[in-house]
């Protein structure tokens, strides 16, 4: 009988998600104001409805930023609930209060240090998956809005209170874009060490690679707080069974078995 898949945090991720549905809204809707007042300003007897959509446009730039932000916050509590419950899993106590069920697909490991390395390779191995294949669209989506942004700043009026709003968005999409670019090399150096380490431990035991372990785990987990970046539900869904059959292959050919 296979158990429910329980997952106590899911519903944080859930609202992340919603949050970030609800600021590109805000954002496309920015995108498209301002290329709307650029147009106006080369027509006449308009200035009542040019400032009407500035002061729209503002505030949608103003929400983006706030629904933006509320989404990285809740991100971050949920990712402290994800944390206690990896460690609940990896080394069967309870920190959380109400653990997860069916979520790991390491129950064949015995509880301990090894799991919680088997564990981390594993969230590695799906984190450096799935951020491979929301970079593109970040970029492109990236490029085409700072693109959208300076073409309304070259043809529009350049009125300094409608520049400030309008500079937000392109800055924060360009920092996401260089925070993901980063994130995505250091989480794939992150995997790399942790196949080095699995390769070692073919031959060796864990206590001989503590250090090693330990300093793998601790790069992955600082690297996605700092990063605080939502992975795609969507993207993991769709490959969801992909991943899993990859990662037993994984598992194969560095002979991870139980402890």
């Amino acid at each position: 009988m296979t158990l429910k898949k329980i997952v106590p945090f899911e519903i944080s991720y859930k609202t992340v998600n919603t949050l970030n549905s609800i600021a590109s809204v805000f954002l496309y809707l920015s995108t498209f104001l301002s290329l709307i007042i650029s147009g106006l300003d080369y027509l006449t007897n308009v200035g009542s409805l040019k400032t009407f959509l500035i002061t729209l446009n503002s505030i949608s730039i103003v929400l983006f930023v706030f629904f933006d932000a509320r989404a990285s916050y809740i991100f971050t509590k949920a990712e402290f609930k994800r944390r206690l419950d990896y460690m609940d899993n990896s080394f069967g106590i309870n920190f959380s209060g109400k653990r997860s069920q069916s979520y790991f697909t390491n129950d064949n490991v015995s509880p301990g240090f090894y799991k919680l390395c088997v564990n981390c390779f594993e969230n590695s191995y799906h984190t450096d998956f799935i951020i491979s294949k929301m970079f593109p669209k970040v970029l492109f989506q990236t490029l085409i809005i700072v693109l959208l942004f300076i073409i309304s700043a070259y043809f529009g009026n350049r009125e300094i209170v409608r520049m400030f709003f309008e500079l937000i968005l392109p800055l924060v999409l360009i920092q996401k874009l260089i925070k993901m670019i980063f994130f995505t090399t250091k989480i794939s150096n992150v995997l790399n060490s942790f196949k080095l380490l699995f390769n070692d431990l073919m031959s060796l035991k864990i206590e001989d690679k503590m250090p090693d372990a330990l300093r793998d785990i601790l790069e992955y987990e600082t690297t996605l707080s700092w990063a605080s970046m939502p992975l795609e539900t969507k993207i993991f869904n769709t490959y969801q069974t992909q991943l899993a059959s990859d990662w037993d292959e994984l598992k194969k050919e560095y002979n991870i078995k139980v402890e």
